[in-house]
């Protein structure tokens, strides 16, 4: 929904609360932390205890919740917030934080060192490589979706083999951000070389142990019930414009009103205008920077739900 004129985004936060909403808290951090793999974790062994038992249908069953939250521990979720360095104090923490998510979601983290910078200092303008407003979930996409991406496994393997061996693909503001030779580049060809051989290695111990479970359970996971993470990552920014100047983040920005588990797995960042404005704010404190820009009518783009949002992806789709 749109409102009238409003005052920066920015003020809706006096200088003291920022600063206190900036503040990492561990102890908060690490609780989130525990009860997601805590959740994984679970449902991974049930499912092992199952299939080993010949209950196999029932261990696929089981990994379905697990499956469906697996990917928001990729760069929309958890793993974006923890490249922002302030989930935990630690900044090595949080840096070798990401690189896991990153690696279990079979993702570069060298590349979105690159383009993830520029993402908020030009949000959907001409320097943004990351966002696309004009993005969409093409009707071939959803069954892949709502099952085993297998188009995106192979598209990902493809760009993570390229990468390995030095090769970007891209236009000419990538391959800027990244000349051959450079360090830049260097640090995607060994990211790359990364993901693909701790994920083989998994996938192989997993063949060796007499466990194919987890091989679906972990290996294909970030693949698998992946329409729920696209969707919402999506709606970040789709149909929306950069705004004058680019960091006025309420024209070219979304919140998506969540219930407490999407937003739990999601760390939050359906709160997205939130998170461009004060991205140094950890994501459990988002919350009340969330409320501070309602109160100031600063938050233009919203949708009420995930549902709502699935409609509103819907009718992009079918507008002109």
């Amino acid at each position: 929904m749109t409102h009238g004129p409003s005052p920066p985004a920015f003020e809706a936060l006096d200088r003291d609360t920022y600063r206190r909403l900036a503040r990492p808290r561990n102890g908060l951090a690490m609780a989130h932390i525990l009860v997601r793999a805590g959740f994984h974790l679970a449902l991974l062994f049930l499912s092992v205890r199952l299939a080993a038992g010949g209950q196999v249908l029932t261990a696929l069953a089981v990994l379905i919740p697990h499956w469906a939250a697996w990917s928001f521990l990729g760069w929309a979720g958890l793993g974006h917030e923890l490249f922002h360095r302030n989930v935990l104090t630690s900044r090595r923490a949080n840096g070798l934080l990401f690189r896991a998510c990153s690696i279990l979601t079979w993702s570069n983290d060298a590349f979105f060192e690159l383009t993830h910078p520029l993402h908020h200092r030009h949000t959907l303008g001409p320097a943004d490589v990351e966002a696309n407003a004009g993005a969409r979930i093409r009707a071939g996409q959803v069954a892949w979706l709502l099952t085993l991406d297998v188009p995106g496994l192979f598209r990902r393997l493809r760009l993570l083999a390229l990468n390995a061996v030095g090769q970007i693909p891209g236009d000419a503001r990538i391959q800027d951000l990244a000349p051959p030779g450079s360090p830049e580049r260097r640090a995607i060809r060994d990211g790359a070389r990364r993901v693909l051989l701790v994920q083989a290695a998994l996938a192989a111990t997993f063949l060796v142990a007499g466990q194919p479970i987890l091989v679906a359970g972990v290996t294909l996971a970030p693949f698998i019930l992946s329409g729920f993470n696209r969707s919402l990552a999506l709606l970040q920014h789709a149909g929306l414009r950069a705004g004058v100047p680019e960091t006025r983040f309420e024209d070219s920005t979304r919140t998506v009103r969540l219930g407490p588990v999407g937003a739990f797995f999601y760390a939050n960042m359906n709160l997205h205008l939130a998170h461009h404005v004060w991205p140094a704010i950890p994501f459990y404190n988002l919350p009340e920077a969330d409320r501070a820009l309602a109160r100031t009518g600063a938050s233009r783009h919203e949708t009420p739900g995930f549902l709502a949002g699935l409609r509103l992806l819907a009718a992009l789709n079918t507008g002109p």
